[in-house]
Parts: C-alpha cells; structure tokens; sequence
C-alpha cells in the first residue's frame, strides 16, 4: 500500500523518523533541482538534507487543511533559502554548465540536464541558456523563484502563493510579470518563443 505524504507526516509526529526517508525518495530531486536554480552553493544536497531535517522537526506543524505537504516543504525550502541569503549571500542563478554529480552509468550531469529532453535538441538547449541567463538578470528574487517554480518545476499558482505565503493572484502577477521580463530580454536576443 502507497501511503501519502500526509500518512507519512503522521508517522513522523508519532516518532518514526525512518518514515522521513520515503519523503525524502519522493521529493529530493525536486528540491534539489529549485535550490540548484536558486542558490549558490557547491553542493544543493546539503541543503536539501538540513530541509529534511528541518521537516522532521517542525512535522507537528504541518496541517494538511491548510496546504499539501509538497506547498508546505517547498515554503520551508524558500525560508531556507532566504535565510541562507541573508547570512551568506548565495542566492542566485547558476549556469546551466555547473555539474552536479553523475547518473547511474557514471556519467557527469550538469544543472541543464535537469530539464526535460533538452540534450536531444541543441536549439532547445541554446534556448534555455539564453533563458536562463533572462532569469538571472531579473531583480526581483520573488519573480525568479517564482518563473523557476511555474515554468521549471510546474507548480500551479495556488502552490507558489502557499510557498511565499502570498495570496493566488499576487503569485501569479509574480511569474506573469517575470515572464513578460523574459520574454522582453529573449526578443532583445532575437528569440521570440517564450512562454
């Protein structure tokens, strides 16, 4: 029997830490790949665990009326991060070029590996560095963070007001107005497809 992320919350407010690891299967990846647009770190997966660690912590906070678990770990992952810029000054885009580890055949993945089908497509490709370095001028880090959460991680508007603690249509003036930003920087390049 699958259990959903609220079953294995309950575990964990019950004491069973363990069950933390089956959170961890589901949504590590997605985490690592938000974090390793947004921060400046030489290893996300650090991060990525100190999250975790802070899931289990707080699991007697979490209530399902008022977000899914996934809003709920990703608004901690966004105050994390916002206090990881505070102190340290990391938050900010990486390239596309920066490797992050290997696949199961042993083979180096870089951060542009992680969107879809890209490395069968060199335009595709070429268009998403020049996308990449639109968001990374953009000034506003709620419109980064937001564009990468709409259009990289495909969360709904409902997901990015829960993770800033914002209301539906405010997240998503965010990515509207991110993406017209884009968009303005892409048709500065000579590319007109985006969005």
């Amino acid at each position: 029997m699958v259990m959903t992320d609220e079953q294995i919350v309950q575990l964990l407010r019950e004491g069973q830490v363990a069950a933390a690891d089956a959170l961890y299967k589901k949504h590590a990846k997605s985490l690592y790949v938000y974090l390793s647009h947004v921060l400046n770190v030489p290893n996300p997966e650090d991060v990525v665990h100190d999250i975790f660690i802070r899931v289990i912590e707080k699991a007697h906070q979490f209530n399902p009326k008022k977000a899914s678990f996934r809003t709920w770990l990703f608004r901690i992952a966004h105050n994390h991060a916002i206090n990881l810029f505070r102190r340290e000054k990391l938050v900010k885009f990486q390239s596309l070029e920066q490797n992050i580890g290997q696949d199961d055949g042993g083979k180096e993945l870089h951060l542009g590996d992680t969107l879809a089908d890209e490395s069968q497509n060199m335009d595709k490709s070429l268009l998403t560095l020049a996308v990449r370095e639109c968001i990374g001028k953009l000034k506003k880090e709620v419109e980064r963070q937001s564009i990468v959460m709409y259009y990289i991680l495909g969360k709904n508007y409902e997901e990015i007001s829960g993770v800033f603690g914002k209301s539906i249509s405010a997240a998503r003036k965010y990515v509207i107005s991110a993406g017209e930003k884009v968009r303005n920087c892409l048709e500065a390049k000579g590319i007109g497809a985006f969005g």
